[in-house]
This record gives structure tokens, C-alpha cells and sequence, in this order.
């Protein structure tokens, strides 16, 4: 419930205009930090707002959130102009830049002596850096508010030396983005890093928070060797928002809730094999064994059973050859026979097959079909289909890998046991 009264204040002191400031400044900071590459690091408050360092660089950026227009003289564009020359002094090895990040827009100054002909000095800065008469630049920069430790770095130079050690070197970036739009880029970037990784839009306002955090954490970080960040921080903030951490004994519970809801959800003795795998090949791609065994009574009784019901069914031990009886029958009672291998198939894939079958391979002009390596007994209902073809009789072998009783237990007269 809110308050009924906002209290009294002295409005003077309110910090609202530093606390806006200090937003962007992380704002923009998050920003940087998506922008990194796997070889820079990202400095916080340590040379100016932030720098990027990468190899033999340094980039220092000033970040403001201002409203009015900004000149040569004014305040936060003096401290910039300073500030470069000092980090410069105090990293020779480095090639310095700076950029000066602001909302506020380039203003024109009302002093004459203050500007370059009719242009404000800052937009003549940015054309003076690629070519033109340096003299009236350097007579505002002598006139202006820079401290003499700046001004003497400027009278130092040739035109061509301050052309390329401090005006190619300093950027004023004015209009920036505001706030407001500012931060629906930073949480419109995370979530495309998030949608990259797996993740979800719904997770970047989150993970967004947490990067703001850590730069603000970081920042105030009073040991300014340990205020940098790299792209692998990045990586592990974005990894936190799309993964989820299990130890070892929480991933064995959720796998044993796994394993129990799919066997509660799988019939049994499906073993989640799929039954329109099995395909029917030509009995006359695979040659006959060159030597076989003289069992002509038992192949003779097999084919008049075959040839009197349309069906037979062989049974026997494993290893006893059936499949090659099967076979040499096949050959023997001439026609294109196809052959199907039911290894491994459950009691209801089988049936399935079987439909299949009697839907699909009587209406190829094949003339009988082998059912290899039956494991599963079926009613009558389900074996007729397949000896009722459309087009002539159509004979059916169904090699049985039990005993040739059991066998018998499916139909008496159609079976005979492999000796």
C-alpha cells in the first residue's frame, strides 16, 4: 500500500540528474560488454567510464546524460579533451582513443574567437581531422578553458602530428541514444544472444538485470586491478539464463522419474521398436547354401502341406536350418517369393506386420511370402489375411523358432517340426 503523503524535501539535494547519469553509464557499459571480442577486456571506472583494451589499444569512452547543447568550453567536453592527454601520458606504449559518448547535441558558440569560421568548433574538429588549415583550431584551443598541460601537448605538434596523435584520436559521439531507448537495445541484444543459445525472449529481462548488476558490482569494486571484464563473463551470465544445474544425485532422480513415466506410458514388450522397419526382400537375391543336407521326406511332406492348405509352418531347434528349408521350398514351388525377418519383434508389431503384409505384397504378383524367424504366436484371424490374395493362391511359410510343439498349439494340420 503507498504511502498517503510523499515527504517534504529540500529538492536541491536530490541526486536524481547523478543517478540518471550513473544508469547510462551501465547501460552503455552492457552494451560495450555484447560487443567485445575474445581478445579485449573491458575496463569499468579504471581509465575514464570505461575503456576497452585489446592488444597494443586502449579505447576510453566518457559517458553523459545530458540535455544541453555541448561547445569547446563546455565542462564535460574540457574534461575529455584533458583526460586524453593524460591517459596518453601515462600509457605510451598504448594507442589511446576517446570517446566521448553523450546525449546532448552539438551547440555553436556565441563568441566569435571561440569557433572556426562559422562552424561550431566541434564539427570543424571532426573535418579539420581529415584535412584543412589548422591555424584558427589552434587559436580556439589556446583561448579555451584546457589546462596548460594540454595546451602545451597542442603547441608541441606539427599539424600533421596533431591531426593524427589527438584530433583523429577524440570522437565526440553527441545525440546518443537516450535512456529509455537505450535500454530496450541492451535487452533486445540479450535476447538474441539467448535466442542463439537455446533460450527464450521471456528470459532476457532477467538475464539483462543480472548484467547490469554485475557491471554495477564491478564497478564500485575497490580494488581498480580486478574492475574488467571480458566476453567470458558474458558467456557464463548467458549460460546461467538457459540452463539449468543438476548435480549428480539430482540427475539420477530425474532419470529414474523419466524411465518410470515413459514405461508407464509404453505398452509392454513393445521395447519402443517400430514394426514398419521391417521390410520384405526377394527370396531370390540370396543364393542357396552349395551343400545341403539330403532331408527329402521332411521337404517333401512340407511341400504337399504347403501345396494342400496354401500355409505350413516349420519348427524346430536353432541352428537346424528351417530358414534354408524355407528357402529351398520357395525355389522348388516356383514364382517370386519375398521373405520378412520378425527378430525382436513384440507380440503387437508382429500382428502389425502381418496386416501390413497381407495389404501391401498380395497385390506384387508374388507368389508366397516366408515369415522368418517367428517369435510370437498368432489367432487365426491375423494369419488368414495373408493366404487370401487377390490374384491366385497365395502361399505363406512361417518359420517358427521354438519347438514344434508349440507350434502345433496354433494350427495342427499346418505345421511340421524340422527334424
Amino acid at each position: 500500500m503507498p504511502p498517503e503523503k510523499t515527504p517534504v524535501g529540500d529538492t536541491a539535494r536530490e541526486a536524481i540528474d547523478s543517478l540518471r547519469g550513473y544508469v547510462y553509464q551501465v547501460y552503455q557499459s552492457a552494451l560495450a560488454w555484447t560487443e567485445l571480442k575474445e581478445d579485449e577486456f573491458l575496463f569499468l571506472e579504471v581509465a575514464e567510464d570505461y575503456a576497452v583494451a585489446a592488444k597494443n589499444a586502449l579505447q576510453a569512452v566518457q559517458v553523459k546524460d545530458t540535455a544541453a547543447r555541448v561547445t569547446i568550453n563546455s565542462d564535460d567536453i574540457v574534461a575529455s579533451i584533458d583526460s586524453f592527454v593524460e591517459l596518453q601520458a601515462n600509457n605510451p606504449s598504448l594507442k589511446v582513443t576517446l570517446r566521448h559518448l553523450t546525449t546532448s547535441t552539438i551547440g555553436k558558440e556565441k563568441k566569435l574567437h571561440e569557433r572556426v569560421g562559422d562552424l561550431p568548433t566541434l564539427d570543424a574538429w571532426r573535418d579539420l581531422a581529415r584535412s584543412g588549415d589548422l591555424t584558427e583550431l589552434r587559436r580556439v584551443l589556446g583561448n579555451s578553458k584546457l589546462s596548460k598541460k594540454t595546451k602545451d601537448f597542442v603547441d608541441n605538434l606539427d599539424d600533421n602530428s596533431l591531426r593524427e596523435k589527438l584530433l583523429k584520436r577524440i570522437h565526440f559521439d553527441c545525440g546518443a541514444t537516450e535512456t529509455r531507448f537505450l535500454a530496450r537495445q541492451v535487452n533486445s541484444r540479450i535476447s538474441k544472444f539467448l535466442l542463439d543459445r537455446g533460450g527464450v525472449h521471456s528470459q532476457a529481462q532477467a538475464c539483462t538485470a543480472n548484467i547490469l548488476l554485475a557491471i554495477l558490482k564491478l564497478s564500485t569494486n575497490p580494488n581498480r586491478d580486478e574492475r574488467f571484464i571480458d566476453r567470458n563473463g558474458l558467456e557464463e551470465l548467458l549460460e546461467k539464463a538457459t540452463h539449468v544445474t543438476l548435480n549428480k544425485a539430482q540427475f539420477d532422480v530425474q532419470n529414474q522419474l523419466m524411465a518410470r513415466a515413459l514405461s508407464a506410458s509404453v505398452p509392454s514388450q513393445t521395447e519402443l521398436s517400430n514394426a514398419q522397419l521391417v521390410r520384405p526382400s526377394p527370396v531370390s537375391e540370396t543364393p542357396l547354401p552349395k551343400a545341403l543336407a539330403d532331408r527329402t521326406e521332411a521337404l517333401q511332406k512340407l511341400r504337399q502341406t504347403l501345396e494342400t492348405l496354401g500355409v505350413c509352418w516349420i519348427s524346430g531347434a536353432a541352428g537346424m536350418g528351417k530358414t534354408v528349408a524355407a528357402r529351398v521350398l520357395a525355389h522348388s514351388n516356383g514364382g517370386d517369393w519375398a521373405s520378412i525377418n520378425l527378430r525382436g519383434q513384440s507380440r503387437e508389431q508382429v500382428a502389425q506386420v502381418l496386416f501390413q503384409s497381407a495389404d501391401s505384397l498380395r497385390d506384387f504378383g508374388l507368389k508366397g511370402l516366408i515369415i522368418d524367424d517367428l517369435g510370437w504366436c498368432q489367432s487365426q484371424s491375423k494369419m488368414g489375411p495373408l493366404s487370401r490374395g487377390k490374384k491366385g493362391p497365395f502361399r505363406v511359410m512361417f518359420v517358427w523358432r521354438f519347438g514344434g510343439r508349440a507350434c502345433h498349439i496354433a494350427n495342427a494340420r499346418q505345421s511340421a517340426c524340422w527334424p
